[in-house]
This record gives structure tokens, C-alpha cells and sequence, in this order.
């Protein structure tokens, strides 16, 4: 027999820990009701696992997680028009977009403990890598992995708020040198950004850019990051 209150707590668990890396629109409570439909389905498994005594209750929570992160995926893929092989890139006017939200975002110190305390780097610092989690969180760390120059450029201008003309009296060159050497520390980000599956987002598609073939998806971006 089936130890309902034991699942109960499983499910609730797993449907908590796989909604929280999706965007907010999806609904815990369909994901709880597809975990309970995928034990029925996998009843015996699940009697197995129960009947189990030490880290059974664990490996029950991943296996449901990993249900619903399955279930999570395919939805976000129906609600945005996606499928697996369409990719995402950061287009240049899009990273700006994020800049501007990300050095002024209430959260911008716990998105940057991978980058140090937010201050222009000395040159004898190394740079950091980051990996990719969600938009803010992939520029914000893949601004880590940029030359020191192309750092501090981005921080003069989106985080002090620099004119053109004061980061080049930081830098010693004219006001158009300092713009060109902005773009040229635009692209390096971008470069940095590259590419990844849609499919494959920690939290399903979540306004970076438009995957291939699909036009209308480019609008829903530019709304994501508008104010």
C-alpha cells in the first residue's frame, strides 16, 4: 500500500524545487497533479522505492523532479512556440537592455558574488568565468569573464552612469573612442553569451531572444525588458 503522506510530502517537495526554476506564470498545482498522475502511473516503482528505508524518500523527490522538470519544459515549449532544436542568442540591443536593468536591480549584489564587489578591476586581477542561469544572471557573470578594459567599460557606463565623455577622460581618448571601444566591449559579450538550447533554459524560455523560424517571439523579448 501506498504511503500517502510520505508522497504527499514528496510531491510537494519535487513540485516546489522544479516551479521555482521556471517563470512564475506556471501553476505549482498542475505541477503537483501531474506528479500524482505520473505515480499512479509508475506505481510500482514508487511502492519499491516507499517500502525502501534510508534515502529512499530523496531518491523519490529527485525522480519526481525530474518528472516535473520534463513536464515544466514541455509546457513553457507550448505556451512560447519553441521546440528542442531551436536556439537562443543575445542580440547586441537586447544585452544593453539587460545592462541597463541589471547594474540598477535590487538583487544586482547577489547576482555578482561571482564577480567580485562590482568595482573597476586592477589589471593584475585575473577575470571569472560564469555559467549561464537566467538572463541577468548570464550577463551579469559573463560581464566576469570580459578583458579588464571591456569590464570596466561596462561598469563605467551601466553602473556609474558615465557620459561618453568621462569615460574617455578615464581612459584618455576622445568622446567617439570611447563609444567605439563600448561596442567593441558589447560584441566580446556578446561572444561571450553565444548560444544554447531553448529547451535546454533553466527556466524554459524566459525572454531571451527569439529561436529560430518563430518571428513573432522577438516582440514578447522587447516586452520583457521595456522600463
Amino acid at each position: 500500500m501506498l504511503n500517502y503522506e510520505l508522497l504527499t510530502d514528496a510531491v510537494d517537495r519535487a513540485a516546489s524545487i522544479a516551479t521555482s526554476k521556471f517563470p512564475a506564470h506556471h501553476d505549482v498545482r498542475d505541477v503537483r497533479q501531474t506528479l500524482w498522475v505520473w505515480i499512479m502511473e509508475n506505481k510500482n516503482t514508487v511502492s519499491e522505492l516507499v517500502s525502501k528505508s534510508e534515502g529512499s524518500d530523496q531518491l523519490l523527490v529527485d525522480l519526481m523532479t525530474k518528472a516535473a522538470l520534463s513536464y515544466l519544459k514541455e509546457e513553457d515549449a507550448a505556451t512560447y512556440g519553441y521546440d528542442e532544436e531551436d536556439v537562443f542568442t543575445y542580440s547586441v540591443d537586447l544585452i544593453k537592455r539587460i545592462l541597463e536593468v541589471v547594474f540598477k536591480h535590487e538583487d544586482w549584489q547577489s547576482l555578482s558574488q561571482a564577480i567580485g564587489d562590482g568595482l573597476p578591476r586592477q589589471r593584475s586581477e585575473p577575470a571569472t568565468a560564469g555559467d549561464n542561469l537566467a538572463s541577468y544572471a548570464d550577463v551579469s557573470r559573463a560581464v566576469s569573464g570580459l578583458s579588464d578594459e571591456h569590464y570596466n567599460l561596462i561598469l563605467w557606463r551601466y553602473k556609474y552612469e558615465l557620459t561618453w565623455n568621462q569615460v574617455g577622460d578615464e581612459l584618455g581618448i576622445t568622446r567617439q573612442a570611447a563609444q567605439q571601444r563600448h561596442e567593441t566591449a558589447l560584441k566580446a559579450l556578446q561572444r561571450a553569451l553565444g548560444q544554447g538550447s531553448l529547451a535546454d533554459l533553466r527556466g524554459g524560455y524566459d525572454g531571451r531572444s527569439e529561436p529560430q523560424g518563430n518571428a513573432s517571439m522577438q516582440a514578447r523579448v522587447e516586452r520583457d525588458y521595456e522600463g
